[in-house]
């Protein structure tokens, strides 16, 4: 009880809210549950497939490859949004106040360069991911926290990937079966 009220006051102090938070909580729980079924695995498959566990060992290199992950594999790729005025979305019809799910397709670059923590994307490119301006993922903090420490408990073990399915029926990408092994 007094570890889940520790990090529950962590997670807390994690999330940023402004204003009145109206639609503000099911957007941050979509998004965590988002970054935590579907990035948080793939980041550990990717940095496993990688052999980046050097970066994710050292807290001073542990930023980059935080960041390196979550700008190719897009840690929340379905956006609730609420629309703010009236227009038209692949010929449909969009009024103030209607609900849209966007689809992020592609991660920030990453059909072009893998993670690289010797020449990372810049800043503003890996943030993309999580939007820009007022359209900013308020998780955001959380979901590179979720995944540092993710990594920094992994890293001492230098797993790697023994056995990968892709789940091919889930709206989200992920793994139907990720089975890592230690190495160290």
């Amino acid at each position: 009880a007094r570890a889940a009220r520790i990090a529950a006051t962590r997670l807390t102090d994690l999330l940023w809210v402004s204003g009145d938070g109206t639609g503000l909580a099911g957007m941050l729980a979509v998004a965590a549950v988002n970054t935590t079924v579907a990035a948080l695995p793939r980041a550990v498959a990717w940095c496993a497939d990688g052999r980046l566990w050097e970066y994710a060992a050292d807290p001073d290199t542990r930023v980059l490859i935080v960041s390196e992950l979550l700008r190719v594999s897009a840690p929340s790729p379905i956006l609730p949004r609420v629309a703010a005025g009236p227009g038209r979305l692949a010929g449909c019809p969009v009024r103030p106040g209607d609900r849209l799910a966007l689809v992020a397709r592609h991660a920030a670059d990453a059909h072009r360069s893998d993670p690289n923590c010797v020449s990372p994307a810049p800043a503003r490119v890996a943030q993309l991911v999580f939007g820009a301006g007022s359209h900013a993922c308020p998780g955001a903090r959380l979901a590179r926290a979720q995944l540092s420490d993710t990594l920094a408990a992994l890293a001492a073990y230098l797993p790697v990937v023994v056995r990968a399915r892709a789940e091919r029926r889930a709206a989200l990408p992920g793994w139907a079966t990720l089975s890592i092994r230690a190495t160290a």
